[in-house]
């Protein structure tokens, strides 16, 4: 099915005029003809919308670059061209800067000038209204990615409120071959510890240096049995010192996150306090 031609309104109150703009444009658009201002208003109502319009400048009535512009203001995508009989600069640069004036044609004009300008004109009307239709495609986009990030950001409150609320301590670290660091810490860390989770980030080694020797030696060990990817889960009970001195009996359960060569990326687990059972 071939592709409909662009549709332009050419307005000229001389018949003789308009017949010949049908004449030279009606092979390669769909021209639909007016004879004054307020015919071709009624026309882009009941016809339109139009990729170009036409229009001679002296009309009775409403001037061709006075129609142009109210032409823009209803349907802001469609291209004017100007046409004049009279060799004024000034008449072709007022409509120019008017800004509802694409090209400026002057009279009698020839068929080669004529479609070229008609042709170019419709295919910047063609750009106007794709980029239109991307920047509402866009505005779409972006409403929807706004919705989505808001809901993203409620479910993420709602999983901070029951990981601070949750009895065992979330955690990660990132291992890059030679030094593991601490990448996320739950912020219920403070109700096991009495240390604000800041602390065991920054401070290497800190977790740790909670423990007794014997107690970190055999926490060290299912530690660099996951790190060297010799296993992938593993799970290790020891004791650390609270910040207010007592001891807390903690289990600590640990999973090796690898890539597809089998190297250990991150560790993930969980603390719980389970002095208690004691």
């Amino acid at each position: 099915m071939s592709e409909p031609l662009p549709k332009i309104l050419c307005v000229d109150d001389e018949p003789d005029c308009a017949h010949l703009l049908e004449r030279h444009l009606g092979g390669q658009f769909d021209c639909v003809l007016a004879g004054d201002g307020a015919a071709a208003l009624a026309a882009l109502e009941t016809q339109g919308p139009f990729a170009v319009v036409v229009s001679d400048y002296a009309m009775p009535g409403t001037d061709g670059t006075a129609l142009l512009a109210e032409i823009k203001a209803r349907q802001p995508d469609t291209v004017g061209i100007l046409l004049s009989a009279v060799d004024d600069l000034d008449v072709a640069v007022r409509a120019l800067n008017a800004g509802a004036v694409f090209r400026f044609v002057r009279k009698p004009w020839t068929a080669t000038e004529i479609v070229t300008a008609v042709r170019e004109a419709a295919a910047y009307a063609e750009l106007v209204a794709n980029e239109r239709r991307l920047r509402e495609q866009l505005a779409r986009v972006n409403a929807e990615l706004d919705e989505k990030l808001q809901d993203l950001d409620e479910a993420n409150q709602l999983l901070e409120y029951w990981v601070e609320f949750s009895p065992a301590i979330l955690y990660s670290f990132s291992w890059d071959g030679a030094q593991l660091r601490p990448s996320y810490i739950g912020k219920n860390f403070l109700r096991l510890t009495g240390y604000e989770r800041t602390t065991a980030v920054i401070e290497p080694g800190f977790w740790p240096g909670l423990m007794n020797a014997a107690d970190r030696a055999r926490y060290q060990a299912l530690l660099d049995e996951l790190l060297a990817g010799e296993r992938l889960h593993g799970v290790v009970e020891y004791a650390i010192r609270h910040r207010d001195g007592n001891p807390v009996l903690v289990i600590d359960s640990m999973r090796a996150v690898q890539d597809g060569d089998g190297h250990t990326l991150e560790v993930l687990g969980a603390w719980l306090d389970i002095s208690a059972r004691d």
